[in-house]
C-alpha cells in the first residue's frame, strides 16, 4: 500500500456500499494528495450541531498535518453539491448554499485560520474574518465583518468549552425589514418595529450577549442580550389615526428582554416630545409583550392635544389658554390580541393660564391634573382671578361625569371695592361637581349652589344664615334670607333674593317694620345698585345715593348698620357722603319723626348729618355733628308737628322749633305756637274736670276751658331733656283769647311721672266778676281786676292730678307775666 502510494492510486471508479467516487487519484508525496472529480456521500442521520465544532476542528487538524493538498471537483451531499480545494494552507469550499475561501494554518497549539470571504447565498450575506483555535484547552475566538443587503457590521465570537460570548454592531443602514425577517419575532411586536417606527436610516453601535451548548445546541442566555442602536430622522406613528412624531433621533436599547426607544429631538405637530419614550417589554419569556408609551408633551391642553387623547378613547372635557403644559401620557398596550386591556394613565403639570372644564373658565396659575382608570384627579391646581385666588383638589368621574373637589379658597371676593357682597379668607369647603348637561357646583357647608352654561352662571345661596361669616355686610343678613345671583363674566352681577331681619330700618305706617326684605340689583365693576320693595328702595353705589318713596325709615338704625359694616372709624370717615332722598317717606331718627312729601339728607363719611324735608311748604332741618343734635322748623302744621314732639295736645296753628344738644347728656329746645287750640290730653282734661268741681273758677269754664279746647293766640315753650329719662320745662308761656298760662315743671320719662306748676290769668272780664268775690287762697288778684289761679299737676302720666296751689307758689314762677301779680299782697294789705 505504502509503494503503491508513493507511486500514486488512480481509481476511475469506486463504489462502496452508498458511497460513490469518480475520478478518484491518491498519492503520497510527503504529505498525502488527494484529488476526485466527483463523490456520493449519503445523508446523516445525525444533524449538525454546535457540539461537532471541535470535532470538525479536529479533523481539520489532522488533515494539515496528513494531507499536502485536496482537491475535489464535485461532491454531492443532501441535495447539495459541493467543490473542496486545499494546498499550501489555502483552501476554497463551494457549494450551493455557501461559499467560502481563505487560509488554514497550525501554529504550535493554536490552529489559526483567515477568511476573506464566506458567503452565505441563501441569505445574501458575506463574511470577513479570522479565528484563532487552542487545540489543547479547546477555545475558539473569532471576529471579523459581516455584510447583509448592503448591511455592513462586525462581530465577535469566544467560545470556552460549552459557553459563548459573542457582540455586533454596524455601520449606519436603511433596510430594517429584511433584517428583522431573520429573526423570530412576534407579528405585532415585528408590527411596531417596522411599520410604527420607521427611520431614514439605522445603526448598530453593539448587540452583545453569551450563551452555552446544551443537549448539542446553542442556548441563548436571553438575559445576557443587550444592545443599543440609533435610528436616524425618525418617524414615530403612536396611533394611525394620528400624524406622526419627528424625531432627529431616537436611541434604541434592548435589556432585560425589552426594547427601549428614547426619542431626541422629538416633535409631534410642533410641540416638543422632549423626555418621550417607547419601550416593548417581555420580548421573550412566557408573560405578555407589553407596549409601555410614555409620551412628554410640551403643549396647551388645546384641539391639538385632545386629537391624541381622542385617538385613545380619552374624552376629558378640558381646554387651556396661555403657557404650555406639561403632559405624560402612558400607554401599557398588549402586543397579542387577548391578553388584557389597554391600560391609560394621563398626568398634566399645568403652566399660567386660563383652563376650561366643559366651557367653565378657570384661570389657572400652576396644578397638575392626572387621568387613570377612568378618573380624572385635580392636585392643588391653583387658580387666581380678580374675584377669587385659591386651588382646588379631588376626583372627576367621567363616566358619571361628577365629581367630589375640595376648595381650598385664599381669597374670594364677590362685589367691587369698599362695596363687597361676599369675602372669604383661608378656608376649606368639600364641592361637589356635576357636569353631565352643564356645570353645577354644590357647597353643602355653604348652602351654594353655582350652574354655570351657555346663559352664563348662576349662584344660589339657600340659606344666608351659612354664608353670613363671610359677607363683607353681614349686619343686612342678621337673621338670614336667600338670594340668587348670575354673571356671565364674572365682572357684573345680578342678584335677588330676599332678606330676613328681627329689626330694621325700613316700616310702613307707624309701626309696621318690614323683617321680610325682597330685594334685586346688579354689581358692577364700578357700582352697584340695590332695590328693595318693588324698587321702592333703591341704593346707587357710585353716586352714593338712596332713594325711598312710599316707604319709611329709620335713620339711626340705618347708619349704625352702615357704621357696622366698615371695620374701622378711619374707613367710614373715608367713605364718600351719602345721600338719601325720600319722596312720600316718613324719616325718624331717635325719637324724632319727619312727615314731609320729600326730605334729602346727606350723611358724610365722619358721621355728620344734614336733612332739610319740606311738607307742604313747611321746612324742617336736622342735623348731627360729632354728639350735637340740632332740629329747626319753621312754622309747621300740627301733623308735622306732633310726631316731632311726641305731643297731639296742640292742634292746628302753626309751630316753630328750635331743639339742640347731646342727646346722651342734654338738649335744650324751645317751641313758639301761632294760634290753634289745645286739647284732648290727660293733663287738660284733667284741669278741665278739676275746674269743673270749684265753684269760685266756674267762670275759666267759658269761654276759656272747655272740651272743644283751650284757643291760643301765642304761645313759647323751653324745655330741657336730660338724656331720655327727663323733661324739664323751665318756662312755659301761653296766651289765649280768654287767659294766659305760664308755668314750669318736669316730666319723668322713665317713672312716668308728671309735676307741673301753672298760673292762669284770666280775662279782664272774667276778672270783674271774680273782682267782687273775697280772695280766696289760691287766687291773686290783679289791679286790673284780673285775677290769677294757681293749679298744680302731680301724679302720673296715665293718671294726672290737679290741685290748686298757694299765692306764694305762684309768685315764685318766673315769668314777667306775674309782674303784676307781686303787686298783688300790697293790694291786700291796703285794703
Amino acid at each position: 500500500m505504502f509503494i503503491w502510494l508513493k507511486l500514486g492510486i488512480e481509481i476511475k471508479s469506486l463504489k462502496i456500499d452508498n458511497y460513490n467516487v469518480e475520478g478518484l487519484y491518491i498519492k503520497l508525496d510527503k504529505k498525502l494528495i488527494l484529488k476526485a472529480d466527483s463523490i456520493t456521500i449519503p445523508k446523516s442521520k445525525e444533524d449538525p450541531t454546535f457540539n461537532n465544532i471541535p470535532e470538525i476542528l479536529e479533523r481539520v487538524k489532522y488533515r494539515l498535518t496528513f494531507f499536502e493538498s485536496i482537491a475535489l471537483k464535485k461532491i454531492i451531499f443532501d441535495n447539495n453539491t459541493f467543490s473542496i480545494l486545499f494546498r499550501d494552507d489555502l483552501f476554497r469550499i463551494n457549494s450551493k448554499k455557501y461559499e467560502i475561501r481563505g487560509n488554514v494554518r497550525r501554529e504550535g497549539k493554536m490552529l489559526k485560520a483567515t477568511i476573506p470571504h464566506l458567503f452565505i447565498k441563501e441569505h445574501n450575506v458575506t463574511i470577513e474574518g479570522e479565528f484563532l483555535y487552542d487545540l489543547h484547552e479547546e477555545i475558539l475566538e473569532t471576529e471579523g465583518t459581516v455584510v447583509f443587503n448592503r448591511i455592513k457590521g462586525n462581530f465577535n465570537v469566544v467560545k470556552n468549552a460549552d459557553e459563548i460570548d459573542f457582540s455586533l454592531s454596524s455601520d449606519r443602514f436603511s433596510d430594517l425589514i429584511s433584517l428583522l425577517e431573520k429573526f423570530t419575532l412576534k407579528e405585532r411586536t415585528k408590527h411596531w418595529i417596522v411599520d410604527r417606527v420607521v427611520a431614514e436610516s439605522y445603526q448598530l453601535h453593539s448587540l452583545t450577549g453569551k450563551g452555552s451548548i446544551v443537549n448539542k445546541a446553542f442556548k441563548l442566555d436571553i438575559d445576557s442580550l443587550e444592545g443599543n442602536a440609533t435610528l436616524h430622522n425618525a418617524k414615530v406613528y403612536f396611533k394611525k389615526e394620528l400624524e406622526p412624531a419627528l424625531a432627529k433621533n431616537i436611541v434604541l436599547k434592548y435589556e432585560n428582554g425589552g426594547l427601549f426607544f428614547t426619542l431626541d429631538t422629538a416633535t409631534y405637530k410642533q410641540r416638543s416630545l422632549e423626555g418621550s419614550r417607547v419601550a416593548i417589554e417581555h420580548l421573550a419569556g412566557d408573560l405578555p409583550t407589553v407596549l409601555q408609551l410614555d409620551l412628554v408633551i410640551h403643549s396647551k391642553i388645546d384641539a391639538v392635544l385632545q386629537e391624541v387623547l381622542e385617538a385613545y378613547k380619552l374624552n376629558i372635557p378640558i381646554y387651556q389658554e396661555g403657557e404650555k403644559a406639561f403632559i405624560y401620557l402612558k400607554l401599557d398596550e398588549y402586543l397579542k390580541e387577548g391578553d388584557r386591556p389597554s391600560e391609560i394613565d394621563v398626568n398634566v403639570d399645568l403652566g399660567q393660564g386660563d383652563l376650561y372644564i366643559h366651557k367653565t373658565k378657570l384661570p389657572v396659575m400652576k396644578g397638575n391634573i392626572s387621568y387613570e382608570n377612568g378618573d380624572v384627579t385635580l392636585a392643588n391646581v391653583a387658580l387666581k382671578e380678580k374675584w377669587y385666588e385659591g386651588s382646588v383638589s379631588g376626583v372627576v368621574h367621567l363616566k358619571t361625569k361628577k365629581a367630589a373637589l375640595l376648595a381650598e379658597i385664599k381669597s374670594l371676593t364677590i362685589g367691587e371695592g369698599k362695596e363687597t357682597f361676599i369675602r372669604v379668607k383661608n378656608r376649606k369647603f368639600p364641592l361637589t361637581l356635576n357636569y353631565e348637561n352643564h356645570i353645577e357646583i354644590l357647597i353643602p357647608k355653604l348652602s351654594l349652589s353655582l350652574k354655570n352654561d351657555t346663559n352664563g352662571t348662576a349662584i344660589d345661596l339657600a340659606n344666608l344664615n351659612m354664608i353670613k361669616p363671610y359677607l363683607a355686610n353681614h349686619s343686612l343678613f342678621s337673621d338670614g334670607g336667600s338670594v340668587d345671583i348670575k354673571t356671565k363674566d364674572f365682572e357684573t352681577f345680578l342678584f335677588q333674593g330676599v332678606l330676613q331681619r328681627s329689626s330694621c330700618f325700613l316700616y310702613e305706617k307707624e309701626d309696621q317694620c318690614k323683617t321680610r326684605v325682597p330685594f334685586e340689583g346688579r354689581i358692577a365693576p364700578k357700582d352697584v345698585d340695590f332695590f328693595a320693595f318693588d324698587k321702592r328702595f333703591y341704593f346707587n353705589k357710585s353716586k352714593s345715593k338712596v332713594k325711598l318713596k312710599d316707604l319709611n325709615i329709620d335713620l339711626e338704625k340705618f347708619l349704625t348698620i352702615k357704621q357696622h359694616s366698615s371695620p374701622t372709624k378711619e374707613k367710614v370717615a373715608e367713605d364718600p357722603s351719602l345721600i338719601i332722598i325720600g319722596e312720600n317717606s316718613t324719616l325718624r331718627y331717635g325719637e324724632y319723626r319727619l312727615i314731609t312729601e320729600s326730605y334729602d339728607v346727606e350723611v358724610k363719611g365722619d358721621g355728620e348729618i344734614k336733612a332739610i324735608g319740606n311738607a307742604s311748604g313747611d321746612i324742617i332741618k336736622f342735623s348731627q355733628k360729632r354728639d350735637i343734635v340740632s332740629l329747626q322748623a319753621l312754622r309747621i302744621k300740627d301733623k308735622v308737628l306732633h310726631p316731632l314732639i311726641n305731643f297731639k295736645g296742640l292742634q292746628g296753628g302753626r309751630y316753630s322749633i328750635k331743639k339742640s344738644g347731646n342727646p346722651q347728656e342734654t338738649m335744650k329746645g324751645q317751641v313758639i305756637v301761632e294760634g290753634g287750640v289745645m286739647k284732648d290730653f290727660k293733663a287738660y282734661n284733667n284741669t278741665l274736670a278739676f275746674i269743673n268741681t270749684i265753684p269760685a273758677l266756674v267762670a275759666l269754664h267759658e269761654p276759656g276751658f272747655s272740651t272743644q279746647g283751650f284757643t291760643i293766640k301765642e304761645g313759647i315753650v323751653e324745655y330741657r331733656q336730660i338724656k331720655k329719662d327727663k323733661i324739664v320745662f323751665d318756662s312755659v308761656y301761653i296766651n289765649g283769647s280768654s287767659a294766659t298760662i305760664v308755668g314750669k315743671g318736669e316730666v319723668d320719662l322713665k317713672n312716668k311721672t308728671i309735676n307741673m306748676n301753672l298760673a292762669i290769668q284770666v280775662a279782664r272780664e272774667v276778672g270783674s266778676v271774680l273782682g267782687n268775690l273775697p280772695v280766696l287762697g289760691y287766687i291773686l288778684m290783679g289791679k286790673d281786676k284780673s285775677a290769677t289761679i294757681g293749679l298744680k299737676i302731680t301724679g302720673t302720666l296715665d293718671k294726672p292730678e290737679v290741685t290748686t296751689s298757694g299765692a306764694q307758689e305762684i309768685l315764685l314762677l318766673p315769668l314777667d307775666i306775674l309782674k303784676r301779680t307781686l303787686e298783688t299782697p300790697v293790694h291786700i294789705l291796703n285794703k
